[in-house]
């Protein structure tokens, strides 16, 4: 009870002295994967990355999800990276409203521990459990965040205590089983990987590739 209490008061106070304002410098990110699960599946991981050039110290991402009959959902997060060494990090599930509360406070007293700036790189500092029970039908899941009516958009705030803003979303989602495809399509008689153009300006490039028949395909990227 103590800690669930101390947990509040830190977020209370969090909340209650922050001043809300532009990103102090490029746009930091918040995205959440997309992930595609072939029918059958049990469950899948979909990861949430940020791309921060400040010191963030704090956060509160309120996510939602949708599924067609309810048959996917949130079952639990696992957290990466900085947030590992994190003072506070915590999660809350409400199924019945497709909503999941993540919180997490960097430091509430003694060791110092490290701020969550990744110098504009893509980190995983967290994955969704995704659980699909087995009557679920072929679905897309979108997820994203949205604004709470207590804790408000998803905000990340700055180690000196007084500043935050709100990221850029990404929103992501979980493809399962065969959405919007005919199955009755002509497959590719070979393999191919098409010819791709990186942006420098872009965190994200697509690459675009087909296989001769359906099947679980890994793409290994060196930086030569």
């Amino acid at each position: 009870m103590y800690k669930i209490m101390k947990i509040s008061m830190v977020l209370v106070i969090f909340m209650s002295v922050v001043i809300f304002a532009q990103d102090p410098g490029n746009p930091d990110s918040l995205i959440i994967g997309v992930v595609e699960v072939p029918e059958g599946a049990p469950s899948v991981m979909v990861p949430v990355y940020v791309v921060t050039d400040d010191s963030v110290a704090q956060f509160i991402l309120p996510i939602q999800w949708s599924s067609t009959d309810g048959q996917v959902h949130p079952a639990g997060v696992y957290y990466f990276n900085q947030l590992l060494l994190w003072d506070e990090v915590n999660d809350s599930i409400d199924i019945d409203n497709n909503h999941l509360l993540i919180t997490g406070v960097h430091d509430t007293g003694g060791d110092e521990n490290p701020v969550l700036l990744t110098d504009y790189q893509r980190l995983v500092v967290m994955r969704i459990r995704i659980v699909i029970h087995p009557d679920a039908v072929d679905q897309f899941v979108p997820i994203s965040t949205y604004v709470d009516p207590f804790y408000g958009p998803a905000v990340f705030g700055l180690v000196d205590g007084s500043t935050s803003f709100s990221p850029t979303i990404i929103d992501g989602g979980v493809t399962y089983g065969q959405v919007g495809i005919d199955d009755k399509q002509t497959l590719p008689s070979d393999f191919t990987l098409n010819q791709n153009y990186p942006n420098p300006f872009n965190m994200e490039t697509e690459i675009g590739f087909s296989v001769p028949s359906r099947s679980f395909v890994t793409l290994e990227i060196y930086d030569l």
